[in-house]
């Protein structure tokens, strides 16, 4: 990734989330395509990155791996879990990301 880009998603995302959320990303994935999944689901792209950023580590701490594809979808679930709470008492996206995969983990495909 270039520097540009890097000090673009420091900017967006926090600079201590920016290494895992381009492990996330995979050597396959661009920001552009992230950002355009993000928008085609009417979503905020700075928090799904946060979000996979916490999921890429949890990953990573437990030494597993899982496909670009397979990462999207868990962070998709979890947004759709927390859409029956109120706007208000809904915690971040990287919070409910971590406390999801505290609660049920990460299932292999």
């Amino acid at each position: 990734m270039s520097s540009s880009a890097k000090d673009f998603l420091t900017r967006e995302i926090g600079g201590e989330n920016v290494p895992a959320f381009e492990r996330f990303l995979q050597a396959e994935h661009s920001l552009y395509e992230f950002i355009h999944l993000a928008r085609d689901g009417d979503l905020e792209w700075q928090e799904l990155a946060r979000g996979a950023a916490v999921l890429q580590c949890w990953l990573e701490t437990r030494g597993r791996q899982a496909t670009f594809t397979r990462k999207f979808g868990y962070l998709i679930c979890t947004i759709e879990g927390q859409k029956n709470m109120p706007i208000l008492l809904r915690p971040t996206l990287a919070q409910a990301v971590s406390q999801m995969l505290e609660q049920y983990g990460f299932e292999e495909v």
